[in-house]
């Protein structure tokens, strides 16, 4: 590439090549050439977004902070779920260097609406992410709740998966510790289900990488009131020993469903 210096150089050369000598050919010999102007660094690279994460996100309008964990895969498929309330945020962002932003969907609280008296609404997030390591931004519903959050790097996401680590009998809690469903999970992912108001599952979860913490789910619910087909992600975590919990979160577009279940 030719800088600044050189084209005066060159154009110099050819112009008193051209003249002679004569008297009108002006002498630049001796005026300083302009500065360069600095090279502008590279753009950032492109983070990473996939993880397990943990931390806070605030509901600035009813000035609510509570506890929050997120499940986010590599092609920026995000779900930040409440520990304290069913509010959950679920959805396909978009990653341009260090920032994570797109619109997502907002599930109110069970048997609660946002104000605009929707149950699930769009939400606008903006964050900066730190590779393998942070993300802190802002979310804005359309509905007119709008907060903050941040979120800190889990390394329960570099262990391996494999659907073999899922294969076992598995059984989910109430509130007041009785059990109230029950999964058989094979080897090759596949599963079936029932709770304890009759809800039949059937589905399937499969590896996305190997490398990582991080299963897909798709499942189908009948014979009861939330039948329907939902799709998710899900994790192995440790409660008393290693891989003992499985955390599957499945929604179908209308309403959001958080199982946690136990060897």
């Amino acid at each position: 590439m030719k800088t600044i210096g050189k084209i005066v150089m060159i154009a110099t050369a050819v112009f008193v090549s051209a003249c002679g000598s004569d008297p009108f050919t002006p002498d630049l010999s001796g005026l300083p050439l302009a500065p360069l102007p600095p090279i502008p660094p590279p753009p950032a690279a492109n983070q990473a977004p996939g993880g397990l994460w943990y931390g806070t996100l605030t509901n600035d309008m009813n000035v609510v902070t509570e506890e929050y964990f997120a499940i986010t895969t590599d092609d920026a498929r995000v779900h930040l779920i409440s520990v304290d309330s069913e509010v959950q945020f679920r959805g396909a962002l978009s990653v341009t260097g260090t920032e994570l932003s797109g619109t997502v969907r907002a599930f109110a609280d069970e048997g609660v609406n946002w104000l605009d008296s929707n149950h699930v609404v769009d939400s606008l997030i903006v964050a900066v992410i730190s590779e393998r390591d942070s993300i802190s931004g802002t979310w804005e519903n359309a509905s007119g709740e709008d907060g903050t959050f941040e979120f800190f790097y889990d390394l329960l996401h570099e262990k391996d998966a494999d659907t073999n680590l899922l294969e076992a009998v598995w059984t989910g809690y109430d509130d007041i510790g009785n059990p109230n469903v029950t999964f058989t999970i094979e080897a090759d992912g596949s599963f079936a289900g029932q709770n304890a108001q009759g809800c039949t599952s059937t589905g399937q979860l499969t590896v996305i990488d190997p490398a990582y913490n991080l299963y897909e789910v798709q499942s189908q619910i009948a014979n009861c009131g939330i039948s329907g087909s939902y799709s998710g992600l899900a994790f192995l975590g440790d409660v008393i020993g290693v891989n003992d919990a499985l955390i599957m979160s499945i929604d179908d577009g209308t309403r959001t469903i958080l199982t946690i279940l136990e060897k």
